[in-house]
């Protein structure tokens, strides 16, 4: 049996994979969970957007794990009930800084080895039409598109419990305790093959208290809001200098995302409402009528070398880790469970050391 610490995306990715493969599975999800990084995500699978030039490897694992989410496409049940899209995104300038910021960012994903389109002031709003007038042109990602966390969640774990896997809920981490062959879940002992840790901004804490080490990991917030308009607005992603925006079902668009660090704060803070709210009056036309419907913060586990951690520990090689994915989380959530199924089959693949919580020495 495979005990997942951890039922966000990430958790429940390798849940469901490790199934497909003929594994038991338990998920121990935290009663309390509010404020988790899915919470928060507005579902961007967008790599070319996301890269930088520090990040290679990091790269090179999120196109891996986009081809992926691009085979998803195939299946129909899948699309409608996460809400997959197979649409694109576009980077919008409005000003000459921000135009020259766009043609810098062709430029270094052409050295990536693709090829996206700017489009001038007239193209983009052909495209998107309720856009506002400022527009001075955009920088076209074709296949960069989006899903629904929510609802990606809500069909991962009906399919989990339809395969066979048991989600056990727990009040606090004193709930758990191990050995080095059972674990012990309520006064309850259960044997256990491997155990990964998918516990976002907090697997240092549950890593801390139950194995005794500690990464140099910390929470970032990230506050996002989901509006409704009378009619569609856009159809590709929108991203703007500040905000993005991502086209929902039902006339809806969630709009992401702050990024502070507040420790483990989880509530919504008025400032954070000012800023996303004035960057919408800013970039969006008619916000008048534009209908609120909800503010949504979470916290992004963030390593100091910015990559994520996935892998067997040093320490306790039946120590999974999966977190620290920071802003890719969904995104890379299909790739990292297939890299924790390599290692809970032993398979040894070279592409997988580079992220693997060996390198902090710990």
């Amino acid at each position: 049996m495979i005990a997942i610490f951890g039922s966000g995306i990430i958790g429940l990715f390798t849940a469901h994979k490790l199934l497909e493969q003929g594994k038991k599975v338990k998920i121990f999800e935290y009663k309390n969970n509010e404020g988790n990084a899915t919470d928060a995500s507005v579902g961007m699978l967008a790599p070319l957007v996301e890269a930088k030039p520090y990040e290679k490897k990091l790269f090179k694992l999120m196109i891996e794990s986009k081809k992926i989410w691009d085979n998803f496409l195939k299946d129909k049940k899948f699309t409608i009930e996460t809400d997959l899209k197979s649409n694109s995104s576009l980077l919008i300038a409005t000003n000459n800084d921000e135009e020259e910021s766009i043609f810098f960012k062709k430029k270094f994903i052409e050295k990536l080895g693709f090829y996206p389109k700017i489009l001038n002031s007239h193209q983009t709003k052909k495209i998107e039409p309720n856009l506002n007038s400022n527009v001075r042109c955009s920088l076209y990602l074709e296949d960069n598109n989006q899903t629904n966390p929510g609802l990606l969640k809500s069909y991962l774990k009906n399919k989990i419990k339809k395969m066979g896997g048991e989600v056990l809920i727990y009040n606090q981490i004193s709930d758990i305790a191990f050995t080095p062959n059972k674990l012990t879940f309520k006064k309850k002992k259960i044997d256990f093959e491997k155990v990964v840790v998918a516990c976002g901004a907090w697997s240092n804490d549950f890593l801390k208290k139950k194995v005794g080490i500690e990464f140099p990991m910390r929470p970032i917030k990230g506050v996002s809001m989901v509006f409704e308009s009378k009619k569609r607005l856009f159809k590709n992603n929108i991203w703007f200098k500040k905000i993005y925006v991502a086209p929902r079902q039902n006339n809806q668009f969630a709009i992401g995302a702050t990024e502070d660090e507040k420790g483990f704060e989880k509530y919504v803070t008025l400032d954070e409402i000012f800023y996303l709210s004035s960057s919408i009056w800013e970039y969006l036309p008619q916000i008048e009528n534009l209908r609120f419907l909800k503010s949504i913060s979470g916290l992004r586990s963030l390593l100091n070398d910015g990559n994520p951690v996935i892998g067997s520990l040093k320490k306790n090689k039946k120590i999974i880790c999966a977190f620290g994915h920071f802003r890719h989380g969904i995104l890379l959530a299909p790739i990292t469970a297939e890299i924790v199924c390599n290692y809970v089959f032993g398979e040894e693949i070279e592409r997988n050391s580079f992220f693997s919580p060996n390198r902090f020495n710990l």
